[in-house]
């Protein structure tokens, strides 16, 4: 029986919380600073770990066939559908359907989510799509270029939107979005964590533990470094893409899988179900905090945060118990 990946399945709760917080910035009104580093740098950690995740298990005994790549795409379009009937109440009240045309609609649909954090079911499955045929096509090295380049066009319209200067480049930037809000998407910022998952199947780390952990180290403060200064620069246009996430992303990903061993199963589904159901759960204790008029709730982040946190991972547990419950059933009574 092959041994899974503990460390992998703890990272992706650790995860699914910082997504949390950088929708919420809990330390916002603690300290700044901290805050700072828990959302526009740590927090960046979270959906390329995701990313990378997908694609190492998907490519994990190489190329996928039809249909495991059938699977993976159909559990996706699920969960997104699914996703957005959840939502779709709010969206009504807060009259997205009367505010927006067709073409807003088709593209919130097809690539920036229908819901500000729903961006990413779209993202994943467009960016398989593009790692897959570069993958079949072409040689790693080749798929590598291609979406540094398309990781590249993505810089110039979110962290370092700032820095053009060239009219061509300019104008295509701005171009693209007139068909997408950002460039964080499947096709610019998604491609190149994917195709790390890729190379790291395929290429074994000759790196020891402490060798791996001292370029983590280097690497993440390098991009703390570059983080500050491009917001000291008021360069960026969006926050999500640094130049030296990538490598960070990859040293991280390399120390996790370092130790091989009993899955905690649970975790992977309950990350999930924290993901979708966190804006609900923003939602609500902004209701509750209004309707019992307890104003700190509303107006404290960092209350705001562990009420959020406790209601996501509580109502997430219960629903994966239920679920669970439901499959024993199913199989008892085959």
């Amino acid at each position: 029986m092959r041994k899974g990946y503990p460390w992998i399945d703890r990272m992706r709760i650790v995860a699914a919380i910082l997504v949390v917080s950088i929708h919420i910035s809990p330390l916002l009104q603690l300290n700044a600073t901290a805050d700072f580093i828990l959302t526009r740098i740590v927090g960046r950690l979270a959906v390329p770990f995701f990313f990378i995740t997908t694609s190492y298990f998907l490519f994990i005994n190489g190329y996928p066939s039809n249909e495991k790549i059938k699977k993976t795409l159909i559990q996706l379009s699920q969960w997104y559908l699914l996703s957005m009937l959840i939502y779709f109440p709010i969206m009504i009240y807060n009259h997205y359907f009367q505010s927006s045309d067709l073409f807003i609609i088709i593209k919130d649909l097809l690539i920036d989510g229908t819901f500000y954090h729903l961006w990413y079911f779209p993202a994943v499955m467009i960016g398989i799509i593009i790692v897959l045929v570069l993958k079949k096509y072409f040689s790693i090295k080749v798929s590598f270029i291609v979406t540094l380049f398309l990781y590249f066009i993505g810089l110039c319209g979110d962290s370092y939107y700032g820095v053009i200067q060239f009219p061509i480049i300019k104008d295509f930037i701005n171009g693209l979005f007139q068909y997408m809000d950002y460039t964080r998407n499947g096709f610019f910022f998604a491609p190149l964590f994917l195709m790390i998952g890729v190379f790291i199947t395929e290429h074994q780390s000759r790196l020891t533990l402490k060798g791996n952990i001292v370029l983590l180290v280097i690497s993440f403060l390098l991009m703390s470094l570059e983080a500050q200064k491009i917001h000291m620069l008021e360069i960026v246009k969006h926050d999500s893409m640094y130049i030296l996430l990538p490598v960070v992303s990859y040293f991280l990903f390399q120390l996790l899988i370092l130790h091989q061993g009993e899955r905690h199963k649970n975790m992977k589904d309950i990350s999930l179900y924290i993901y979708i159901i966190h804006p609900m759960m923003i939602v609500i204790v902004r209701m509750i905090g209004k309707t019992l008029k307890l104003n700190v709730i509303v107006s404290h982040n960092f209350i705001q945060f562990i009420c959020v946190i406790t209601l996501s991972i509580g109502i997430s547990i219960l629903i994966n118990q239920y679920l669970q419950r439901g499959e024993r059933n199913e199989t008892n009574n085959v």
